[in-house]
């Protein structure tokens, strides 16, 4: 049931694409003015469900919460792709390249950000375990690509760590 909350976060980026259609006419919104509220929305609603998210699993296991925070990181890749994309492209225009790509940058950091909520809680709930790489990719979720995998790492070491403890 807490894994529903993590949908909001995993849709987040694609709402910028959601707001473009809305805003250019393809559904039925009205202004501009609701589109940007629409996109607003998309952005505040990640932000209660992950605080939600992580409120109900205080008490639950750093692994569980790392491949949680993979899952929603790994959902994310595609988008990222299609920013970059858009970017490149928007690079090849004449008119307005650096603020579409200024933006679309600012774009991208604000879904890192968003993402890393989790991210954040489960790594402070590691931090006893494995306190060294802990911090490493705690500060790793702030920079592109390393947070994958520097979470990525994580949950093999703490996957086959809890395979050791097991047997």
């Amino acid at each position: 049931m807490k894994k529903l909350l993590l949908i909001p976060a995993m849709l987040f980026p694609y709402s910028f694409v959601l707001g473009g259609i809305a805003s250019a006419g393809y559904a039925n919104i009205d202004s501009d003015l609701e589109a940007y509220i629409l996109i607003g929305l998309f952005f505040i609603l990640p932000l209660v469900c992950n605080i939600a998210f992580i409120v109900f699993s205080r008490k639950d296991d750093p692994y569980k919460l790392i491949s949680s925070a993979l899952i929603i990181k790994l959902v994310h890749i595609p988008s990222y792709v299609i920013i970059f994309v858009m970017g490149l492209i928007s690079s090849l225009m004449i008119f307005m390249t650096l603020p579409l790509i200024l933006m679309l940058i600012l774009f991208d950091y604000i879904v890192l950000i968003t993402s890393s909520f989790i991210s954040v809680f489960a790594l402070a709930k590691n931090i006893n375990e494995k306190k060294t790489l802990s911090i490493l990719a705690l500060i790793c979720q702030f920079f592109f690509c390393a947070d994958i995998i520097s979470l990525f790492v994580l949950w093999i070491i703490s996957k086959n760590q809890k395979k050791t403890l097991s047997t």
